[in-house]
């Protein structure tokens, strides 16, 4: 059974809607966000918002909409992104079948973050529905490519001028917190470059895929520990992850060429550089004990710019505010170990926190738990309902009632 929501939402239209976001495969890469976009600004425009559609490169565009107040408030961003990680290989269902169970919808996407999309419309229709007007514009963005770092989504927008906001909420999923924080992250392509031969006679090559593993072994026992000593109140110290390797073309032949990505995260007041340079070196070291002829280069594929807010900041404690004035519980403070659009916004001066549906399950779970990204991801549809909820207080509370 539904909560008793102070607001009425059309918790029917909303799950429609959510499953119809979900069965949309906008797995990135490569995006394929175009049909989420039409989709959403046609929820929009429906709602009577100015809409459009911006493309930052061909096939990747993003929704920008603005419901005018009268004019004499502030202006209210509320932030999401349409595309999804690619589904695992442990589903125990279609990832793009939007099934519902036990009051969950479970999908690619379904957490991370079409929910947060599902609940900032259905809010606005909430809000239509109590026939109240705001002073203050509210901005819905919904964006492209947050899941490989943002720049063709929300940097691109906040690039062009496109959008300007007093404050702003991305509303990736949090539950029961407020995040005000997030990890950066530094992606790195490593290519080791040895010397083919015949697999019968191994000692007439360098095999690249060895040294790559000397490589491997390295940044995971000796730089990875070393970051350890790093320490921010609310974040994780920095982490290594290497995500995918390859190399040799044949299994009796020396492998002459490996590559392999490595994801490094960032704490606020790291440098991507710096972090780049501490990598090169440990590869440089090692081939400089090394008798064998071959050789290493280190290049940067992405970066995304780690992001924090005061906790005392008016944005996030209207966030606290307006959960506690649904939900009867407080609001924490948190944050999340992966990285999020909310930096781009910080970074152009807009005082952004992040708030979304989302539910922790056991009490003693990872704080930096969600099922993002994991095999048979779900969300509660009751937690959707209520986070529109919670936003239509937001926007009530922040942006005011007209005369």
């Amino acid at each position: 059974m539904s909560e008793p929501f102070p607001y009425t939402i059309d918790e029917s239209g909303l799950r429609q809607f959510l499953s119809e976001l979900v069965r949309i495969p906008s797995v990135n890469p490569p995006g394929n966000e175009a049909p989420v976009a039409t989709l959403i600004a046609k929820k929009l425009k429906a709602l009577g918002f100015e809409t459009q559609i911006v493309e930052a490169a061909p096939g990747r565009p993003n929704v920008l909409g603005r419901l005018r107040g009268t004019g004499n408030g502030p202006s209210l961003l509320l932030n999401g992104h349409m595309d999804v990680q690619p589904p695992g290989n442990h589903w125990t269902r279609d990832p793009f079948a939007a099934e519902i169970e036990d009051a969950q919808l479970y999908g690619q996407g379904a957490m991370d973050m079409k929910a947060g999309l599902a609940a900032v419309i259905y809010a606005l229709d909430g809000l239509r529905r109590t026939g109240r007007k705001l002073t203050g514009d509210v901005i819905v963005t919904a964006v492209a490519d947050e899941v490989c770092g943002g720049h063709l989504g929300t940097g691109f927008i906040v690039a062009e001028g496109l959008v300007k906001a007093d404050m702003a909420v991305v509303c990736e999923p949090t539950g029961d917190t407020v995040r005000v924080a997030h990890r950066g992250a530094l992606w790195l392509e490593i290519e080791v470059s040895g010397k083919s031969a015949h697999g019968g006679r191994p000692w007439l090559g360098v095999n690249a895929l060895s040294k790559a593993a000397r490589i491997i072994t390295a940044l995971e026992d000796e730089l990875v520990p070393s970051l350890q000593d790093r320490t921010h109140p609310l974040l994780p110290a920095p982490t290594i992850n290497i995500g995918s390797l390859e190399g040799g073309t044949k299994v009796n032949l020396v492998a002459d060429r490996a590559v392999f990505q490595i994801d490094r995260r960032l704490l606020p007041g790291e440098q991507a550089n710096a972090a780049q340079s501490e990598v090169a070196e440990l590869c440089s070291a090692i081939r400089a004990a090394d008798a064998e002829e071959w050789s290493v280069d280190v290049r940067k594929l992405m970066h995304v710019t780690p992001g924090e807010i005061d906790p005392e900041a008016s944005i996030v404690k209207a966030c606290q505010a307006a959960h506690a004035a649904i939900t009867g519980e407080p609001a924490a403070i948190g944050s999340t170990a992966g990285f999020e659009d909310a930096h781009f916004l910080l970074d152009a001066g807009i005082p952004t926190a992040m708030y979304g549906p989302y539910r922790r399950t056991e009490p003693d779970q990872d704080p930096y738990f969600t099922n993002s990204g994991m095999a048979d991801e779900s969300v509660y549809l009751g937690d959707v309902a209520r986070a529109a909820c919670i936003y239509v207080q937001l926007m009530i509370d922040l942006l005011g009632e007209a005369q």
